[in-house]
């Protein structure tokens, strides 16, 4: 395990910047996303090339397995894509954001992996799921008070989709199998709570972003404290 007070390296925060000037242009013409692609890719292929050389083996390794599980669930969620477009002749809603879905999946892998390989289960899934509850208690305020305000009542129920994410979060460091077990039953039930996918609303474009912005955390935390080592360092 490494040293939990992490420091971004002079790599990360120049990466960094790149990438967070990149979706800030985007306001002004969306080929700023290369910036972006540069950002987040360009520091891998300098390593490749043996141009830059910033990693030790621990992260060396935990980048390659970070690497490796984004495939694999890349990987799964284009044939699950493929399988119900070629399987109904209903044509494929939003086909246009299949790259920008791609992309969240890759990046979301592969930086839940990262996290749990330098993190560990625990701490990495208190801290993903801390972070993605408060993204979503935002994202459901400035929703509700933005240009049309719905009521104290709508604000407090859709805020409540934030709780999950506290309370488990609490729950990680002191009962993490119980905690992870809830976890990935909280994923399933939330799946089917948003309809699941299905032929009759074959968006299934939009519903993999929800799934992947919601239920992901959620799941991938499940899977890392369940199949966790009892102890850690």
């Amino acid at each position: 395990m490494t040293d939990a007070r992490w420091r971004p390296s002079k790599t990360f925060m120049i990466a960094g910047s790149i990438v967070v000037a990149g979706f800030a242009l985007t306001g002004v013409s969306w080929w700023f996303m290369l910036m972006v692609a540069a950002g987040t890719f360009g520091p891998g292929v300098l390593r490749e090339f043996g141009v830059l050389r910033d990693k030790d083996e621990f992260e060396t390794v935990a980048m390659y397995r970070a690497g490796y599980h984004a495939f694999l669930v890349s990987g799964v969620v284009a044939f699950t894509i493929v399988a119900f477009v070629r399987s109904s002749e209903t044509p494929l809603e939003n086909a246009e954001e299949l790259g920008t879905l791609f992309a969240a999946v890759l990046w979301c892998a592969w930086m839940f992996s990262t996290l749990f390989s330098y993190w560990g289960a625990r701490r990495a899934s208190t801290r993903i799921l801390i972070a993605f509850g408060l993204v979503w208690l935002l994202f459901n305020t400035m929703s509700n008070v933005g240009d049309e305000w719905n009521g104290p009542m709508a604000l407090i129920m859709q805020s409540l989709l934030a709780v999950p994410f506290f309370a488990l979060a609490w729950a990680c460091g002191r009962w993490p199998r119980v905690a992870g077990s809830i976890l990935i039953a909280v994923s399933v039930f939330f799946y089917f709570f948003f309809g699941g996918i299905n032929r009759e609303n074959f968006d299934i474009i939009s519903t993999l972003v929800t799934f992947l912005l919601f239920i992901g955390p959620l799941l991938a935390s499940g899977i890392a404290l369940v199949t966790s080592k009892p102890v850690e360092d």
